[in-house]
């Protein structure tokens, strides 16, 4: 790689984690194109050397973060021992992501970013799967009821945790945001699992709470 690819990339790769920084904090409605180019001290007119305007850093933000996103989720899928180990840390490392998270980022993403939101909605195939993929595995292991119907329940998943993020349902002056995904989390999982699956399901929760 050239001095001039490596330096336009690394320039490139600031002004998006810059971007991100102030996007999961306020949202994208309130942050200007001028408050990313304070955020890493560069001219406004940098950034739009690399990008057309800021519907395209807000493109780029969300493809790189779902991105990174489903690479963190299978390599903790990957070392669980079942599925409800999978689910809880999946979970949590989704816990964790949404306390960093304002609200109002996914309504300004639908409102005002129509090609991000379409970005997003794609992917939700690949969540889909990957949530089919978990429920299959405890089926296997008898820890989730055999009658299961898989389609429906991945796309109610996803639906809960977009819901979390409506403000209009659940203002952010009255739920917290993390509080409100674990209660829906708690709500979906003792609706799959067997008396085998609630079992393991208490020693989690146990040696959690131990901790």
């Amino acid at each position: 790689m050239s001095l001039d690819i490596k330096e336009n990339t690394e320039v490139k790769d600031k002004i998006l984690e810059a971007a991100t920084s102030l996007f999961w904090r306020y949202g994208t409605r309130s942050v200007t194109m001028d408050e990313i180019a304070k955020e890493i001290a560069v001219s406004k007119k940098t950034i739009y050397q690399y990008f057309k305007d800021k519907n395209e850093i807000v493109c780029r933000v969300m493809e790189r973060k779902h991105d990174k996103q489903m690479k963190e989720m299978r390599e903790l899928e990957s070392s669980a021992d079942n599925a409800i180990e999978a689910l809880l840390k999946v979970s949590d490392f989704m816990a964790q992501t949404f306390a960093k998270i304002n609200p109002s980022l996914l309504l300004d993403t639908r409102k005002y970013h129509p090609e991000a939101w379409e970005l997003h909605q794609n992917r939700r195939d690949q969540i889909k799967e990957s949530i089919k993929g978990n429920l299959r595995w405890g089926i296997q292991d008898g820890l989730y009821r055999e009658e299961l119907p898989l389609e429906y329940l991945a796309v109610l998943r996803i639906e809960q945790v977009e819901l979390a993020f409506n403000g209009k349902k659940f203002s952010p002056d009255q739920y917290e945001l993390v509080k409100v995904q674990l209660a829906f989390l708690d709500h979906y999982i003792r609706g799959l699992v067997t008396l085998k699956g609630f079992q393991l399901l208490e020693t989690y929760k146990n040696r959690k709470h131990h901790d």
